[in-house]
């Protein structure tokens, strides 16, 4: 697994932030930005969706691997993994960066009791498609709730809050795609 603390930290001072900056950018306080950069903490997906928006960056830039080239073919041991404590949850890229991408698709792995973030809800520009491969998953769109099981599948517009919580007693496979940077 990776952690995003050097990615995080990195473009943190290339976009010459400060610490206390980012966290008025994010609503995320400059310590807890301070401990995910120390790779003290592991931020929740919507943390992470947060800064990334304030960064102006896709979330998938923080497991993004910049030193490959383009590649139409990702293999199974190329994804990087990136395990969110406080969602329970991993993610993982399916596709390389490709410059000029104009969608991003991902697994998310939500541990029994794992949810996309300790916020309410998250949201993003654009629409967002997703698919449930195994397990049961709540997802929770504005105030409206849909139990989600194997093979079931959304499609919606991402800057409303929406929200995904396991609640199966199994592991939940959702495969995600959004829009590209």
């Amino acid at each position: 697994m990776i952690t995003i603390s050097n990615k995080l930290k990195k473009l943190r001072e290339e976009s010459k932030l400060s610490l206390r900056e980012l966290g008025e950018k994010t609503g995320l306080s400059a310590s807890f930005l301070s401990q995910i950069e120390l790779g003290q903490v592991s931020p929740s997906i919507a943390s992470l969706e947060n800064i990334a928006n304030a960064m102006n960056v896709h979330i998938t830039h923080f497991f993004d691997d910049q030193t490959k080239p383009d590649s139409i073919v990702m293999r199974r041991s190329e994804r990087k993994r990136i395990y969110s404590q406080g969602s329970k949850a991993i993610i993982q890229p399916l596709a390389h960066k490709i410059s000029k991408k104009k969608i991003e698709p991902f697994m998310l792995t939500l541990e029994v009791g794992g949810e996309s973030g300790e916020h309410p809800y998250s949201s993003h520009h654009g629409e967002e498609f997703g698919i449930i491969l195994q397990g049961k998953v709540r997802f929770t769109l504005e105030e409206k709730e849909y139990l989600l099981e194997e093979g079931d599948s959304v499609y919606f517009n991402s800057t409303k809050p929406h929200k995904w919580e396991n609640m199966g007693d199994k592991e939940t496979i959702i495969i995600l795609v959004i829009p590209g940077a």
